[in-house]
């Protein structure tokens, strides 16, 4: 069946089965690639339908019957599968039925990202903040800087206190080698995180004053060495969860600064949990006032 208009062929069919009129409760719910797709979810049960529902009618059904989980599920699908028809309509790029469950799977997984970071953002206000503020009930905080040491090689520190402003621990470290600055505060937020992994700390957000660093690890990745870094880092992020990687000027980052400048003078690693060394105190008050 096809409509002409202006001496053009429209067909009005479903561009996948050929064989109903392509309407918006078929694309989503009937074609028989779409009730494949919903079969492989999980949540086919919610979107049953016939011919003369409205799209709207369906979704009402879910959110008076479905759980938040299944809305958000259901949501990515239908946009994955009208996203797939208007690639094939447009680009003649086909999809499988793997590759729009996959593609709603991300899409998910990107939006609940985007949640703890959107409901930490508003708890914190600005981002780049100009003074040290703890983090949210039940998170904890760890501010990480590197700096260049008088015999050449760097020094890295990590600072954690909770939520009440508390000292946790603290830890720094010398690492041999002629590092750029961008590289250093890199390996700096790689030693944390292994470390933090480790005592098993979480949910955390990192505090870093290397811009740059902050915007790789939350996908704008940097160049060369940097990023094989950076691509480290976020591997070992993938398995503290959630975790976030925050800007913030030096001047909330100062107790890091000065563990990471007091390395100099470690000969080894230096830990400290519960009590801060006493080159530390001064940079842990002047954060409270």
């Amino acid at each position: 069946m096809a409509l002409e208009s202006k001496h053009v062929d429209i067909d009005v069919r479903c561009p996948w089965c050929h064989s109903e009129i392509e309407i918006d409760v078929h694309v989503m719910f009937l074609c028989n690639f779409a009730k494949t797709v919903w079969l492989t979810s999980g949540v086919s049960h919610l979107v049953e339908c016939t011919t003369s529902d409205l799209p709207f009618q369906i979704l009402t059904r879910v959110f008076e019957n479905g759980t938040r989980d299944q809305w958000v599920e259901i949501s990515m699908i239908c946009w994955s599968l009208w996203n797939r028809r208007n690639r094939w309509v447009w680009h003649r790029v086909n999809g499988s039925v793997f590759g729009v469950r996959h593609s709603a799977i991300n899409l998910l997984a990107e939006w609940k990202e985007a949640q703890v970071k959107d409901e930490y953002r508003r708890l914190r206000g600005e981002l780049g903040r100009r003074v040290w503020c703890p983090p949210k009930e039940g998170w904890m905080k760890i501010n990480i800087d590197a700096a260049l040491l008088l015999d050449g090689s760097n020094g890295v520190g990590a600072v954690i206190r909770d939520s009440q402003a508390k000292f946790v621990g603290a830890r720094g470290r010398k690492i041999a080698g002629a590092w750029k600055p961008r590289e250093a505060e890199t390996m700096a937020l790689k030693e944390a995180l292994s470390w933090v992994m480790a005592e098993g700390y979480n949910p955390c957000v990192f505090e870093t004053d290397s811009y740059e660093l902050a915007t790789a690890c939350n996908g704008r990745p940097g160049e060369a060495y940097f990023e094989t870094i950076v691509m480290d880092c976020i591997h070992i992020l993938k398995h503290v969860c959630p975790v976030l990687v925050d800007f913030a000027y030096r001047s909330a980052n100062s107790a890091a600064h000065v563990l990471a400048r007091a390395v100099y003078s470690m000969s080894d690693i230096g830990e400290w949990g519960v009590t801060p060394p006493d080159f530390l105190t001064h940079a842990l008050d002047l954060d409270l006032n």
